[in-house]
């Protein structure tokens, strides 16, 4: 098992269809990843940590999130505003 970045990593093969490859490689190409693998790494992480969470879940992390924090203070402007 070779070591990457201080960690053991396994190496595993697979086949993809040529469009997300391409989605992949142009990733790569404009800077949002070091590699293919860690695309890979990223989407497959993102995957297990998040398989498990309920809508709900997702929807109360967003709005605690500085996105869903301006979303709740612009709805609320707006209810304000109504009432006037």
């Amino acid at each position: 098992m070779p070591k990457i970045s201080g960690k053991s990593k396994e190496r595993v093969s697979f086949s993809c269809d040529p469009a997300p490859f391409k989605k992949m490689h142009d990733s790569v190409k404009a800077g949002e990843a070091s590699s293919i693998s860690a695309l890979i790494n990223t989407a497959i992480t993102f995957y297990f940590d998040n398989r498990d969470k309920t809508p709900k879940d997702q929807v109360v992390e967003w709005l605690k999130s500085d996105d869903g924090e301006q979303y709740i203070e612009t709805i609320l402007k707006r209810i304000a505003a109504k009432k006037k």
